[in-house]
């Protein structure tokens, strides 16, 4: 198991304002407010749900050519991207960092695969679709099992 002591958080959450998902890093709100008192499995946990929808959102958009000049040119440029992510995870925080500063991710030994939109409109849409993913796992396996207990009773 990797030792993720890191909060997954970017600093843009809407927990404060009654999102049951942060828009920001689409955790769930009590993972956002109990975060310091999770283990370090329960961590782990969060970051693999994340990682895994990410995973899923990318391996339809891109292909990673690859991965050794990924990592060489994410240390070359400094972005801040943890080495401990898989590496379509890598491209989803590449683009979150460089949409607006390249046009293209040749250089980073990446293959997008719909050449039809931007890399600004590629972020917009993954961060769309991992939003909507994380609420819909959140009502399936909170809210959902929450809903049945109360009617069972």
């Amino acid at each position: 198991m990797t030792n993720r002591t890191r909060t997954p958080c970017v600093g843009i959450c809407s927990t404060t304002y009654g999102d049951e998902v942060c828009r920001g890093c689409k955790r769930f709100s009590f993972e956002v407010i109990n975060w310091n008192g999770f283990t370090p499995e329960e961590r782990e946990s969060v970051w693999k749900r994340l990682e895994k929808l990410k995973t899923q959102i990318m391996s339809s958009r891109l292909q990673i050519l690859e991965p050794e000049l990924l990592d060489n040119k994410i240390r070359h440029y400094q972005l801040k991207i943890k080495d401990d992510l898989n590496d379509l995870s890598k491209a989803f925080e590449l683009i979150k960092q460089v949409s607006e500063s390249f046009n293209d991710l040749e250089e980073f030994g990446i293959k997008i695969l719909s050449k039809k939109q931007s890399l600004i409109e590629l972020k917009e849409e993954i961060e769309d679709e991992l939003y909507i993913l994380s609420k819909a796992h959140y009502e399936k396996y909170f809210v959902e099992p929450l809903q049945r207990n109360k009617s069972i009773k």
